[in-house]
């Protein structure tokens, strides 16, 4: 699956808006760098709230900051 396919959010059966999704992250960094952190983590919360893992990470060589995302998994639970 290419990164502009749609992801199927497994908590119900309608595809993952991507590029609201990459906008939110690229909103979240820019608060970041500027260090408003209360908006970055309202970011994240509404990312959190679509069922979202949010995953960041610094590069070693540059040291940039990135942020991915993946789909929470199903709860096993009954």
């Amino acid at each position: 699956m290419s990164g502009r396919e749609k992801k199927e959010h497994q908590m119900t059966t309608e595809p993952l808006d991507e590029i609201l999704i990459e906008q939110l992250i690229a909103d979240r960094i820019d608060a970041r760098r500027a260090k408003d952190f209360a908006k970055a983590d309202s970011i994240r919360k509404t990312l959190d709230a679509m069922g979202l893992i949010i995953i960041d990470g610094k590069d070693e060589a540059t040291g940039e900051f990135w942020t991915t995302w993946d789909v929470k998994p199903k709860d096993e639970t009954p």
